[in-house]
């Protein structure tokens, strides 16, 4: 199986063709549905999934109670890793979005191939540095801006990523409720609807059953400064 759509950045994208080749001789296929758990907080497990297709959330238990969405990955993403590296329980649950076809390989499996081929490990290493970047970046980020302009960046953020143009504007083709919004912000569904308001008002964007559409990129860049 070859992962054609691998985002850029991601896991898959990173390895050469023979990388590529190691870890698809350690791995089975496995197929999962919308709404499927592909791996649940608090579990213990050590295997690692390569997203082939399709989307997921990655979603945690907040202080409060409240779920918090901590990512979206995509193809070319790997999942797990951090409880194969270190033995410790799933940090976070992981649902599919869409029909999802990935590339699951055991932790013994895992763990050889990481001691066989450094540059695989390598390559592990600066993807987990990569994401405990960013998500240092998001903390600083929410601790420096409302409500409002947290919204308005991650606004921007899924229409960079996952935008499509469309008569009326841009679509975002991740299927995102307003739930999801608000974990991925860490704010209050009421707040997240206050902040979503003006931006409808305006015409800025426009939302239905899990669909957003944005009509005006520009001021949303404005909103989110």
């Amino acid at each position: 199986m070859d992962i054609r759509e691998a985002n850029e950045g991601t896991f898959w994208a990173l390895l050469d063709p023979e990388q590529r080749g190691w870890v698809r001789a350690a791995a089975t296929a496995r197929r999962f549905e919308p709404g499927d758990v592909l791996i649940r907080e608090g579990d213990r497990g050590d295997w690692v999934l390569v997203l082939a297709s399709g989307r997921v959330k990655v979603v945690a238990a907040g202080p409060a109670g409240h779920a918090a969405v901590l990512a979206v990955r995509g193809p070319g993403d790997i999942l797990g890793e951090m409880a194969a590296l270190d033995g410790s329980p799933r940090s976070a649950t992981v649902t599919a979005v869409e029909p999802v076809v990935g590339l699951h390989v055991p932790g013994e499996r895992f763990s050889a191939l990481l001691v066989d081929h450094p540059a695989v490990a390598a390559i592990l290493l600066r993807i987990v540095t990569s994401r405990l970047r960013y998500a240092n970046q998001r903390r600083m980020d929410h601790a420096d801006a409302g409500t409002a302009r947290r919204l308005a960046a991650l606004l921007l953020e899924l229409h960079d990523r996952y935008g499509r143009r469309a008569p009326d504007g841009v679509t975002i083709t991740l299927r995102v409720t307003q739930s999801d919004l608000t974990g991925l912000i860490s704010a209050s569904r009421e707040a997240v609807t206050r902040a979503l308001r003006p931006l409808r008002d305006r015409g800025v964007l426009s939302t239905g059953r899990q669909r957003l559409v944005i009509h005006d990129v520009e001021a949303l860049r404005r909103a989110a400064r």
